[in-house]
């Protein structure tokens, strides 16, 4: 009597012991599909003000990066500076830019960033983009954050 006791606790532990094996398997072998990862499900992104339309981003493994921006601000800009800060590794570029955007014109920033092991290939980085600009002789400053997809 005391035997099959044993014997049905062994049973038990060895039914769900295999079930929990089986379970852990499952899940590591999703999790090195990358099913799990966040990065997979978010979008590329461009966010600025509502009269700075992104046209076009890019960013590559060798650490080119891309960005048109359309001039609907209905005024030509002069003296543009760039300021780059890529969020994930706080690298920052200072550029010099057009010195005259006109109305509807595109607004071509390029820069290329030195800590290119950090960009892989389908990752998504996040740049945050601050414009400097002048009006008829007033400055103006408007930031955005571009979140691009690296590609080969």
């Amino acid at each position: 009597m005391k035997g099959s006791k044993g014997q049905a606790a062994m049973e038990y532990l060895m039914t769900y012991g295999w079930a929990l094996l089986i379970l852990v398997a499952v899940l590591s072998i999703l999790y090195s599909f990358g099913i799990f990862n966040p990065q997979q499900y978010m979008s590329e992104e461009c966010l600025f003000q509502p009269s700075l339309q992104c046209k076009s981003m890019s960013l590559k493994t060798d650490g080119s990066f891309n960005l048109v921006l359309n001039n609907g601000l209905g005024y030509g800009i002069e003296s543009t500076k760039y300021k780059l800060v890529v969020l994930s590794t706080n690298e920052e570029k200072s550029l010099p830019g057009q010195t005259l955007v006109g109305p509807n014109d595109e607004i071509i920033i390029s820069a290329k960033f030195k800590d290119v092991g950090r960009f892989r290939v389908g990752s998504l980085e996040k740049i945050k983009v601050t414009i400097t600009y002048s009006i008829n002789g007033k400055e103006y400053v408007t930031s955005g954050v571009v979140g691009v997809r690296v590609n080969p």
